[in-house]
């Protein structure tokens, strides 16, 4: 079991076998003693919230559950949430599934730090910049994380369809966990969503500008080394806890690499096409991320002996003498790619995935109406050849 501090954001994270059992410890510490969980339907479906209640259940007071939330978080999922918080008195949330149940978690801490009882409130307003009740906020992930874990996003669908997207500091998670025992079971379709996801958030901190803050690349390149080592393993013996965990593991940790740098064009452009689509945001994400790495010159060049250092010569990056970053991230994405076709059908288009022309041209309409030139022409070379 690993325990460590990101000092930079204050998150803690615990991860490891006996993780969610130590976890009590440190979230007494926190002040949690009356929790609420909230956790998604595939979460209770796939018995992670049975594996959370076995471990934490006889030294942790969960005074209430919602677990109604489903794909996507949904502003009414914040208002039913935040409503049995209060009506049972709790003082602490804990978090347990995907992206859709870590938002409504962390939109539940922001309408009780603001006093506001309606999510749709913020379609019209902003976050109060003053905190005056801190409500600690614990994250397990699952297998299927997509590494919004350490972000400071939130991102709620209105049932208008209007979307509430909000990036503030009172939206971090205070404690992270990621326990082996919640890592399912899962097929090699999920398994590569999950580890290309990783390797796309891991690449993209790495290049996203000229200066990536220290602990960005320290986590991106722990997020490397850990695919490198796992992720064909876990592709052939998905049925071994030990691989799923350490993909599991690296995604949070490109997540934690990824929301702490310059992002903003990749994530916005994933997340209007499954607004439009309703396809699953890590193979829109991975397909937007593998264009982008043939088609957009990068313009930054990354440690690349720290990679050597840190992963050496391997059959995913070839990091020999002479090569530059742009080299080394075209020919580790098209290995990837390459090795998944030995195990799984993944799609490499957007129209793989059901995406038309129709929904295409809505999704450039609007990414465009700001009317920035690099935006448009980003758009454009990502979304042309569709």
């Amino acid at each position: 079991m690993r325990s460590q501090y990101n000092f930079e954001s204050d998150i803690k994270f615990l991860t490891g076998k006996g993780a969610l059992r130590n976890s009590t410890v440190a979230l007494s510490n926190m002040g949690a003693r009356r929790v609420m969980l909230i956790c998604d339907e595939t979460s209770v479906k796939h018995g992670q919230l049975n594996s959370l209640l076995r471990q934490v259940g006889k030294d942790l007071n969960i005074a209430c559950q919602y677990k109604k939330v489903l794909e996507y978080a949904m502003a009414e999922d914040c208002d039913k949430a935040l409503r049995l918080f209060k009506e049972k008195e709790c003082d602490s949330i804990i978090a347990l599934g995907q992206r859709s149940a870590i938002y409504v978690a962390k939109a539940v801490k922001i309408m009780l730090k603001d006093g506001v009882s309606f999510m749709s409130n913020y379609l019209d307003c902003a976050v109060n910049n003053i905190s005056s009740k801190p409500i600690p906020l614990t994250v397990i992930p699952t297998y299927l994380s997509s590494g919004i874990e350490a972000s400071n996003n939130v991102r709620i669908r209105c049932e208008d369809k209007r979307v509430i997207q909000l990036d503030t500091p009172f939206a971090q998670t205070n404690f992270l966990v990621l326990d082996p025992c919640l890592c399912s079971i899962v097929g090699r379709k999920s398994i590569a969503s999950t580890g290309l996801n990783a390797l796309a958030m891991a690449i993209t901190s790495l290049t996203s500008g000229v200066n990536v803050d220290p602990m960005t690349k320290v986590y991106a390149l722990d997020a490397i080394t850990l695919l490198t080592d796992n992720f064909e393993q876990c592709m052939m013996y998905s049925g071994i806890r030990k691989y799923r965990f350490n993909v599991a593991f690296a995604t949070a940790l490109a997540g934690c690499a990824y929301w702490s740098s310059p992002n903003a064009l990749l994530t916005e452009l994933g997340d209007l096409i499954c607004d439009y689509s309703g396809a699953d945001y890590r193979d829109v994400f991975n397909i937007l991320f593998a264009k982008g790495v043939e088609k957009i010159d990068f313009k930054c060049d990354f440690d690349t002996y720290a990679l050597v250092n840190l992963i050496g010569y391997n059959q995913y990056v070839d990091v020999r003498d002479g090569k530059n970053s742009g080299q080394i991230i075209k020919e580790s994405v098209n290995n990837y790619y390459a090795k998944l076709k030995k195990y799984v059908k993944y799609p490499l288009k957007l129209k793989d995935l059901g995406i038309g022309d129709e929904v295409l041209s809505k999704v450039y309409d609007e990414f465009s109406k700001v009317g920035d030139a690099e935006k448009i022409d980003y758009a454009n070379k990502l979304l042309k050849d569709e």
